[in-house]
């Protein structure tokens, strides 16, 4: 018999929070200043504008999960691996060293010449045509 999956820290987080009392500590006394159609807050010596006509505006289109909390949603990349031996590596780095690039740059530039060989143009085939 296997276990339960354990629960995700979404889903803790979000039964500590249904959890946790509601009260609102208490606040310091503010007075309230209206000029100009604006309405100042004054505490001691700072002073903060409402923010009486904003709008929450979602800007990510994650999904919301339960209770209304975003999960992130992780978009893979494809990959491939390239199996060689480790002196194939090495040397694919001093090149890389050599010419003042980047070892992905010799991958690529090898992918570039198969497929040329073969007909097909990488640059199309990379942009998803």
């Amino acid at each position: 018999m296997s276990k339960k999956p354990r629960p995700s820290i979404n889903d803790q987080l979000a039964r500590i929070a249904a959890a946790a009392p509601t009260a609102e500590p208490q606040r310091e006394a503010v007075a309230t200043v209206q000029r100009d159609d604006v309405t100042t807050l004054q505490r001691e010596d700072v002073a903060t504008l409402s923010r009486g006509k904003t709008e929450t505006v979602s800007v990510s289109d994650e999904p919301a999960g339960p209770e209304g909390y975003k999960r992130r949603v992780r978009y893979e990349k494809p990959h491939a691996s390239i199996y060689a031996h480790p002196k194939v590596f090495k040397a694919l780095r001093e090149i890389a060293a050599a010419t003042d690039c980047k070892p992905h740059d010799l991958y690529i530039e090898g992918l570039r010449l198969v497929l040329r060989q073969h007909g097909r143009d990488f640059d199309a085939l990379n942009r998803g045509e």
